[in-house]
C-alpha cells in the first residue's frame, strides 16, 4: 500500500470520532495531519442544574510521513512531543487523562537501533500527583513496504488500530 491510500484509509477511519486537522503545526514540526478527540463526562444530582463532578479525557494522534526514518528523526519527534505536553494539556481538576500518539509512516524500516530505541521509549507525566490527571506519549511506526507495525510498550494496546491489511 502506498502512503496516499493509507492516509485516505486512516482519515476515513478516524473521522467518525475524531476531529481531523491537516498540516497540523506543533512547535517547529508540521505533521501531515492530526486526529483530536475530547470527551467530557458529567455527573448530576437530581437535575442538570446541580453538577457533582466532571471528567475529561483527551487523545491527540499526530501522523507524519518519513520515507527514510533515522534515529535522529525519532529523537526530534520525541523531544518535541515531550516539550509540547504542557501546551497541549490544560490540567484542571476535571482533567483525567491525555494520550499523545505519534504515528510515523515509513517505508523499509531496516534500522534495528531505531526499533530498539522505539521499544524502550517511555514517557508519562502526572499533574499535581495525579489529582489533575496525567499524560502519556506513545509511538507507533507503520512500515508500508514490509507490512509491519512497531510500537513502544504503551502503544502495544492500540497498534492494531493502525493496521491496514
Amino acid at each position: 500500500m502506498d502512503y496516499n491510500n493509507y492516509k485516505k484509509y486512516i482519515t476515513e477511519k478516524f473521522s467518525k470520532h475524531f476531529t481531523i486537522s491537516h498540516q497540523y503545526r506543533l512547535q517547529n514540526l508540521t505533521f501531515d495531519f492530526a486526529a483530536i478527540y475530547n470527551e467530557r463526562n458529567i455527573r448530576y444530582f437530581a437535575s442538570k442544574k446541580i453538577e457533582l463532578d466532571a471528567i475529561e479525557n483527551n487523545e491527540f494522534c499526530f501522523f507524519t510521513y518519513i520515507p527514510n526514518l533515522l534515529p535522529q528523526d525519532f529523537i526530534l519527534l520525541s523531544t518535541t512531543l515531550e516539550s509540547s505536553v504542557t501546551t497541549l494539556i490544560q490540567p484542571t481538576p476535571e482533567h483525567m487523562s491525555t494520550y499523545i500518539t505519534c504515528i510515523i509512516i515509513t517505508e523499509k524500516l531496516e534500522n534495528y537501533e531505531l526499533i530498539n530505541q522505539l521499544q524502550n521509549y517511555k514517557y508519562s507525566k502526572s499533574f499535581l500527583f495525579n489529582l489533575k490527571g496525567w499524560a502519556k506519549i506513545r509511538f507507533i511506526i507503520v512500515d508500508l513496504v514490509f507490512d509491519k507495525i512497531y510500537s513502544c510498550k504503551e502503544g502495544d494496546r492500540v497498534k492494531m488500530i493502525y493496521n491496514y491489511t
